[in-house]
């Protein structure tokens, strides 16, 4: 009767454990040292974006991305400088998003957004400049940018370390990403939000991925669901 006690006892121990360990969300964010920073380099990269229906046999002919990234230097810390361009599918320059973190921990310290007029509705809604300034605990608009349409909008308390959404494609790649089933809450936060919060991403899968005839590269598959209908994988 003993040995089946303790019997019962350890495989109820094993099954705990292992419950517990495939539930484990890993929190990242800018102060907590978890993202893998010194893989980070310089680079220019750029992606053909297009959209396809349920089918994904329908394309429709693609906008290009520009994304580069330098070290630099924001009020005497070391930084890096994110720069995104969106170039739509006639070559017009729509946006310009730059985004300086600190080069250790990637929390924001600077965003600068400017939105052409391109004569096109579906983009020129949002034309203008916003720009802001990041504290520890604050986002506030940047009084020294001309034109910076932010300045009538009030400061954003921040109650977590951010991290910014605008260059998740470069975060991303920086995970501690060891095997499938990990689960990490980022705080990723967009200029726009009035409010700081984690979201849930899972590694859900690897592969390889062919780049062209000769080539493929490991990778792993990570998913974000953002309500009960619509996700993204990366």
């Amino acid at each position: 009767m003993n040995n089946f006690k303790l019997l019962f006892l350890a495989i109820f121990i094993f099954f705990f454990a292992v419950v517990n360990a495939q539930s484990k969300v890993d929190t990242i964010n800018s102060s907590n040292n978890k993202l893998l920073t010194s893989k980070l380099t310089e680079f220019s990269k750029e992606y053909l974006v297009y959209r396809a229906d349920s089918t994904k046999t329908r394309k429709n002919i693609g906008d290009i991305w520009q994304r580069e990234a330098k070290f630099s230097k924001f009020n005497n810390k070391e930084a890096v400088e994110f720069t995104w361009k969106w170039f739509t599918k006639d070559g017009a320059l729509y946006k310009t998003v730059t985004n300086i973190c600190d080069r250790k921990t990637l929390a924001p310290l600077h965003h600068l957004a400017v939105t052409n007029k391109i004569g096109d509705p579906r983009y020129d809604r949002g034309a203008g400049t916003k720009a802001f300034d990041y504290s520890k605990d604050e986002m506030y608009p940047d009084k020294n940018v001309a034109d910076n349409s932010a300045l009538g909008s009030n400061p954003v308390k921040l109650n977590i370390p951010i991290l910014s959404w605008e260059i998740d494609l470069e975060t991303l790649p920086l995970l501690p990403i060891k095997k499938v089933g990990q689960k990490f809450a980022v705080s990723f936060f967009d200029p726009s939000e009035k409010e700081a919060g984690y979201h849930l991403y899972e590694v859900t899968g690897k592969g390889k991925l062919k780049l062209n005839n000769d080539t493929q590269i490991n990778c792993w598959l990570l998913k974000i669901n953002y309500d009960e209908k619509n996700y993204a994988l990366f």
